[in-house]
């Protein structure tokens, strides 16, 4: 039984944990590409002074 219960704690900490790095990764590119477009839209307004 407590073999069982240790594999079980450990695939249910490696699944949340797995869920958690993929929620992060989502919302780290969701703010990339913000930071992406804010920087064309500084460069585009540059270039536009020139």
């Amino acid at each position: 039984m407590d073999v069982y219960q240790t594999v079980l704690v450990a695939a249910a900490t490696g699944f949340f944990s797995a869920f958690g790095t993929g929620i992060a990764m989502k919302t780290d590119i969701a703010w990339i590409k913000k930071i992406i477009e804010a920087h064309e839209n500084r460069i585009k307004a540059i270039e536009h002074k020139f």
